[in-house]
């Protein structure tokens, strides 16, 4: 036992996995939904020696109250804003938090909302492999779904904030990220070297095919009928083609998600060849680059504080000034840091930014300095943007009535970057993690 009082202090996902790893970190454990002001916290955390929170703020107060404290780990990589860390660790604490978790499933999400954005528009054309993997994307994220929610004021991601809503397992959270789920083809004239591309070389799903040959490659392989219909999340084919007992065979089984291609609207604006421009070249930054030039075949430029020379020659990225990044792009996407970038990319750089663009913003909104008029120019149908968080990309909840007048133009969703299994899951073994490896041997600032 590494504590004798552990206090949750916020609506933290366990998942009974978890839990297990939990119950040997403390004697005593006391969870809370959340904390309503600094009286209660205080209340709360008396004579704990170990504190994880998320998102309640840990004052001087707090801390100068409990001079046993060994630990506060914060759920979150966005914590700094939540205590004076500094202040902390001059008194011998550890104060973890979580720099990297929703890598794959935040880069996914940013292609996404772009095919959301790209469905139909006056440049349709006939695109089957990038409806398929839309179609398995939203199955699997609940894309659209969350857009509907978002949009009625249904923000489950608020819910768990406040404490209304409590997650305990798995079945909790409907999404799942894609990376490393199994993709079952039935027929192998689907399996062209696009949807290859997409789904293995950019996506990172394993692909298998069963029923026929195909041509070798290292991104697929074959797999035996039952064996795929068994080990397969997710089921691509085509009903014109398969026999009566395959379609039994399929009806009986559990996907994640199920595309018969014969049902596909495949009109829409394609994605793969445009440019896109990359503002923040760290962890997730660089999956979205190597999404789009694996899977989509994109050229893609960047702009970061620190140029990545290796990664360039690698991937195939061109480096450019911020300005001229924000002028010749097809699609520019943000993916800063959540300190350190506030107000970068001002009125002024909206305003250069060419008619025509999509801007994606799954980082933190207060890198854009005036929210407003980005709206602004989308209402007006001069950008188009898809927009993933809330509290963070705009100062307040999401303004549902100015998202209403500028659907269509605007895609949004509320903070489904990082509400997958997976990327919950890790994040809170990440949290243990750290919390066991809590150093012994403190020294503290005397009082």
């Amino acid at each position: 036992m590494i504590f004798e009082k552990l206090v949750v202090l916020d609506s933290v996902i366990f998942f009974p996995e978890h839990r297990e790893r939990l119950e040997r970190l403390a004697r005593r454990i006391v969870e809370y939904n959340t904390c309503t002001d600094e009286d209660q916290v205080s209340e709360r955390c008396r004579g704990a020696d170990g504190i994880i929170s998320c998102w309640v703020e840990i004052s001087h107060r707090i801390i100068d109250e409990n001079p046993q404290l060994k630990a506060i780990a914060f759920w979150t990589h966005d914590f700094e804003h939540r205590i004076d860390a500094t202040y902390a660790k001059d008194r011998g604490i550890h104060v973890p938090a979580i720099p990297d978790y929703g890598t794959d499933s935040v880069a996914e999400l940013v292609f996404l909302g772009l095919l959301g954005l790209l469905k139909g528009g006056v440049d349709a054309e006939t695109e089957r492999e990038e409806e398929i993997v839309f179609r398995i994307g939203d199955d699997v994220r609940r894309l659209i779904a969350n857009a509907r929610d978002t949009l009625s004021g249904r923000w489950v991601h608020e819910y768990v904030k406040t404490g209304r809503l409590r997650i305990d397992s798995p079945d909790g959270i409907p999404a799942e990220t894609l990376k490393g789920l199994t993709v079952g083809i039935l027929e192998p004239q689907l399996l062209t070297p696009r949807l290859v591309g997409l789904i293995s070389g950019g996506l990172r799903m394993n692909l298998v095919y069963a029923l026929a040959d195909a041509p070798h490659t290292l991104h697929s392989a074959f797999m035996p009928i039952d064996d795929l219909l068994d080990k397969s999340q997710v089921l691509v084919y085509d009903s014109t083609r398969t026999s009566v007992d395959v379609q039994k065979r399929i009806e009986q089984c559990t996907f994640q998600s199920v595309v018969d291609v014969a049902d596909l609207d495949h009109r829409r604006t394609r994605l793969s060849g445009k440019r896109l421009g990359i503002l923040g070249l760290g962890r997730i930054g660089s999956r979205v680059a190597q999404i789009a030039v694996d899977g989509f075949g994109m050229q893609v430029a960047y702009h970061s504080r620190t140029r990545k020379p290796e990664l360039e020659q690698r991937v195939g990225l061109t480096y450019l000034g911020f300005d001229e990044l924000l002028t010749s792009c097809d699609v520019l996407t943000i993916h800063l840091s959540h300190h350190g970038a506030e107000n970068a990319v001002t009125r002024e750089h909206l305003a250069r930014i060419p008619s025509g663009t999509i801007v994606v913003n799954c980082s933190v909104g207060s890198v854009v300095a005036d929210e407003d008029y980005l709206l602004d120019r989308c209402e007006q149908g001069e950008l188009r943007a898809f927009l993933d968080v809330y509290l963070d990309v705009y100062r307040t909840l999401p303004p549902k009535e100015r998202l209403r007048t500028a659907k269509g133009q605007v895609l949004a969703t509320y903070r489904l970057g990082w509400r997958t299994k997976a990327t919950v899951g890790l994040k809170t073994h990440k949290l243990l993690s750290k919390l066991e490896n809590t150093p012994e041997a403190r020294v503290r600032a005397d009082g």
